[in-house]
C-alpha cells in the first residue's frame, strides 16, 4: 500500500471511529442481548443498500434472537405446534396437518397484496428470510401471522396478548416538540426489540425500533427530523385488499419529511387490517396524533401547547363508532394509562418522569400490570435530531442517547 493509500485509509478509519462513537460504540453487529425476561442491552445494528440487502443484513443480525422467540411464540399461541416444531422452523413440511398447510393460501394472498401495494417491503421480507436462514413461505407466515394464523382456523381458541403501549408528546422549556413512547410486551418477550440505523438506497435515512426479524416499526426518527411512536388500537377484521397496519408503518419514515407529509401519506395508505394510533412530531415544531384503521382516519392536533397522549383506545368519538370496542382488560389498562398521562401533562411534568410513571392509578411504565412489561421507552427531539432511550423498566435504568445529526453526516 502506498503512503497516500495508507493516509486515506487512516482518515476513513478515523471517520468510522467517530461514527461508531455516535452510535454508542457499536454499528452493524451485536451490542448485547438480553435473556428472555431480563432486558439489559438492546441489539443495535446498521443496514444499507436496496431492500433485499437491508433485509438480509437484519436477518443475519437478528438470527439468534428470532429463532428462539418465534418457536416459543407459535407454541404459546398454537400448543399443538410443539409436536411438529423440532430443530428447524419449517411450517409447511410434509408431516404438518392439512389444516396448517392450507394456510398457505392466506399467506399467498398477503404476499400478493404486498407485491401490489408495498413491493419494496416484500423484497425486504425476502431478504430477512434469507438472512435468518428460513424458507420464504415459513418466514412470511410469521410476518403476517395476525392475518393468516387465525385461532378459529387453526383449532385453538386463545390468541396472543395484544401489545399495550403509551405515547406522550409535549414541549420542552424552549417550546420544542418532544415525542415519547413506551413499548410493552409479555415478560418472555422482553429484549426482543432492536434499534436499526437504516441508510436506504432510496428514501430518508432513519433510526427505528422494531421487533427483531420483522418490518414492524413501532418508533423512529429520520434525518429530516420526523419522529413517530405508535400503539395498537381496535380495528375491523376486513377481508379487503391492502396492507397490514404493522407493514404500513414501515413506509412512513423513508417517505415523509414532516408531520403534514406523514398525515397525507397515512391517509392514502391502502390499509386492509389492523389499526394504530401514531404520535408525530417534526423539526418544524408540529405535534399531532393520527388514529388509523381500515374504517378511516382521525387526526388529533395539539391544543395550545398542552401536549398529547394516547394509549390503546380510540379517542375520537366519531371514529370510535366505526371500529370495534376493545376488550375489557385492554380497555381498563389503556384508560388508566391514558388518564395518568393526561394528569402528568396537566401537572407540567417532564416527559422523562411521565414515561417513568409507576402510579397505582395508571402506571405508564408497566411492570406486570395485566401481564405486560415495558421493554423500552424513548424520547425523540425532532429539532435537535436526538433520541434518548431506556431499556427495560424505565424508572430503574439510565438512558442512552443517540445524535442522529452526527450519525447521518
Amino acid at each position: 500500500m502506498s503512503l497516500n493509500e495508507q493516509n486515506t485509509a487512516q482518515r476513513v478509519h478515523r471517520r468510522e471511529f467517530a461514527r461508531l462513537l455516535a452510535l454508542g460504540s457499536a454499528s452493524f453487529g451485536l451490542l448485547g442481548r438480553a435473556a428472555f425476561g431480563a432486558p439489559a442491552r438492546m441489539l443495535q445494528f446498521e443496514t444499507s443498500g436496496n431492500a433485499f440487502a437491508r433485509g438480509q443484513q437484519q436477518g443475519k443480525a437478528c438470527r439468534e434472537l428470532f429463532h428462539p422467540w418465534v418457536k416459543r411464540f407459535l407454541q404459546n399461541k398454537y400448543p399443538w405446534m410443539s409436536v411438529y416444531l423440532g430443530g428447524k422452523l419449517e411450517l409447511f413440511g410434509a408431516s404438518w396437518p392439512p389444516a396448517m398447510r392450507s394456510l398457505t393460501d392466506a399467506v399467498r394472498q398477503w404476499k400478493r397484496h404486498m407485491q401490489e401495494f408495498f413491493p419494496e417491503g416484500l423484497e425486504e421480507c425476502r431478504g430477512v428470510a434469507d438472512g435468518l436462514g428460513l424458507d420464504e413461505i415459513s418466514y412470511l407466515t410469521v410476518q403476517c401471522y395476525d392475518l393468516a394464523l387465525k385461532p378459529a382456523k387453526a383449532g385453538v381458541a386463545e390468541t396472543a396478548p395484544r401489545r399495550r403501549c403509551t405515547v406522550v408528546g409535549r414541549r420542552d422549556a424552549q417550546g420544542r416538540p418532544l415525542v415519547g413512547k413506551t413499548d410493552d410486551v409479555s415478560q418472555w418477550e422482553l429484549g426482543m426489540n432492536v434499534l436499526e440505523i437504516t441508510k436506504p438506497d432510496r428514501g430518508y435515512r432513519h433510526a427505528h425500533f422494531h421487533f427483531a426479524g420483522t418490518l414492524w416499526t413501532v418508533a423512529g426518527m429520520n434525518e429530516r427530523g420526523l419522529a413517530m411512536g405508535m400503539n395498537g388500537i381496535p380495528a375491523p377484521e376486513d377481508n379487503i385488499k391492502g396492507m397490514y397496519s404493522l407493514d404500513a408503518l414501515h413506509t412512513i419514515l423513508p417517505s415523509c419529511a414532516n408531520v403534514d407529509e406523514a398525515i397525507k401519506h397515512i391517509r392514502a395508505l391502502p390499509l386492509s387490517a389492523g389499526g394504530f394510533s401514531l404520535l408525530l412530531g417534526d423539526a418544524n415544531g408540529k405535534l399531532s396524533v393520527v388514529e388509523r384503521t381500515s374504517a378511516g382516519m382521525a387526526v388529533l392536533p395539539e391544543k395550545k401547547g398542552e401536549g398529547l397522549a394516547h394509549a390503546n383506545e380510540i379517542v375520537d368519538s366519531k371514529f370510535a363508532r366505526k371500529n370495534p370496542a376493545a376488550n375489557d382488560a385492554m380497555k381498563t389498562n389503556s384508560s388508566r394509562r391514558y388518564e395518568s398521562a393526561l394528569r402528568d401533562l396537566k401537572a407540567g411534568k417532564d416527559l422523562d418522569k411521565i414515561l417513568n410513571n409507576r402510579s397505582p392509578q395508571g402506571a405508564i411504565c408497566q411492570r406486570g400490570e395485566n401481564d405486560m412489561h415495558t421493554d423500552f421507552a424513548v424520547i425523540f427531539s425532532p429539532i435537535e435530531k436526538t433520541l434518548k432511550y431506556w431499556l427495560g423498566y424505565t424508572e430503574a435504568m439510565d438512558p442512552k442517547t443517540l445524535d442522529l445529526g452526527t450519525i447521518f453526516t
